[in-house]
């Protein structure tokens, strides 16, 4: 789910590891591209029943989107504000960092505003009861007042909004943790995963949200920490020289084996779906353990599976990279604030279309073109206007760090 489009280096080897990152050099296109294709898999996720949302990240494995997003949001904080911790010391990094929180806040908060706009719109003109239970936004027609001040305190998280409040609750307490990290790395990390394997036996142990005394966080934060503060300390230690055991081939290869059995299986999903007839192997039985709410095991190792074969087989300059098919992933991805901020409005304009008229799957399709369409326009409008007032994809980029 980063949402912050923070500067990055390439990761270029260091000495005896193969997934370090050296300061200095070039950007790397990998974050940019996987962060733009997050950001087109959550838009598609969000249309209603559609079916090209069977082909995106989800298919591919027992992760998808949400996981890649804060997993790339982690290691460029890390490594961003790590090396600013390094050089700029503790005081002036804290203090970027909450800058940042600050921008995420406001954009939530606007995001927000717009997103009732147009559910109260819709629900006046269209279908009150449907609308407003769909979008899990009853409770803000009902009481306005109340619901503002729980949106504000981010507790109140209508459809499609649930991702922006974790990821400003995590990006808050990163000061603390990473200098936690610099200085006592493995039990920081062992509390961590320690939090997170207590939320695995214990799902009531959450942040409560509105309404409601039962509601809580979609994204339980204190699950989602343990990928955000791993993946942080994994993009700090890239810019020291990287992680030497992340270069081991028996990892390279459990990493395979794991990434290739979830996409088998999500593949057999896939085609269960198309074709009924077809077995869903192992469907009932693994089903309970994908928690999303809570980052089920399944989940947290799949991800951090494929993170390792990206970093270990795609060069972070990998000429498909910067060619013209991943142009519009890395342009997007550069600009994630913006774009994910403009896909969520386009996922609840797609969801009205498609729900008044009945959609197929041709509906489907231009609707999801179009919304594409225009995430890639605004983002090479905001290249574009990088470029006329003279500064650098990169500095722009760092400029949002």
């Amino acid at each position: 789910m980063s949402l912050d489009s923070v500067g990055v280096s390439a990761a270029r080897p260091a000495s005896g590891s193969s997934v370090g990152v050296a300061a200095g050099s070039a950007r790397d296109l990998r974050l940019d591209f996987f962060r733009g294709v997050a950001l087109f898999s959550i838009f598609i996720d969000h249309i209603p029943n559609n079916i090209l949302a069977r082909f995106t990240l989800q298919s591919a494995a027992l992760a998808d989107a949400a996981e890649v997003f804060i997993l790339i949001s982690g290691y460029a904080a890390g490594m961003v504000y790590g090396r600013s911790f390094d050089r700029q010391g503790a005081l002036t990094a804290s203090a970027r960092i909450y800058h940042r929180v600050w921008q995420l806040y406001v954009a939530h908060v606007f995001l927000f505003m717009l997103f009732m706009a147009a559910v109260a719109h819709a629900a006046a003109s269209l279908n009150a009861g449907l609308y407003a239970d769909e979008f899990r936004a009853a409770d803000f027609l009902k009481e306005p007042d109340v619901a503002v001040i729980m949106a504000l305190t981010l507790r109140f998280q209508p459809a499609f909004m649930d991702i922006l409040p974790v990821y400003i609750v995590l990006l808050a307490a990163l000061p603390i943790v990473l200098l936690g990290l610099r200085r006592w790395p493995l039990p920081v990390l062992g509390l961590s995963f320690a939090l997170w394997l207590a939320v695995q036996f214990d799902n009531g142990l959450n942040l409560t949200a509105y309404p409601g005394i039962d509601q809580v966080w979609f994204f339980n934060p204190f699950a989602w920490q343990a990928l955000f503060f791993f993946s942080a300390w994994l993009g700090w230690r890239g810019t020291q020289g990287g992680v030497p055991w992340l270069a081991s081939r028996w990892l390279l290869w459990a990493a395979l084996v794991i990434a290739v059995t979830g996409l088998l299986i999500r593949t057999n999903w896939t085609l269960h779906w198309l074709y009924n007839p077809i077995p869903a192997l192992f469907a009932q039985t693994l089903w309970p353990f994908m928690s999303k709410t809570d980052l089920s095991p399944l989940r947290f190792l799949n991800v951090l599976a494929l993170a390792l074969l990206v970093a270990r087989l795609v060069p972070p300059q990998a000429r498909f990279l910067a060619g013209p098919v991943a142009a519009p992933f890395v342009m997007c991805g550069r600009h994630s604030l913006h774009v994910f901020c403009l896909g969520i409005l386009l996922s609840v304009v797609g969801h009205l279309i498609i729900t008044e008229h009945y959609g197929g799957f041709v509906l489907q399709a231009t609707v999801t073109s179009a919304g594409i369409v225009v995430m890639i326009g605004v983002a090479r409008l905001m290249d574009w206007f990088a470029a006329a007032s003279g500064r650098s994809k990169a500095r722009v980029a760092e400029e949002r760090s």
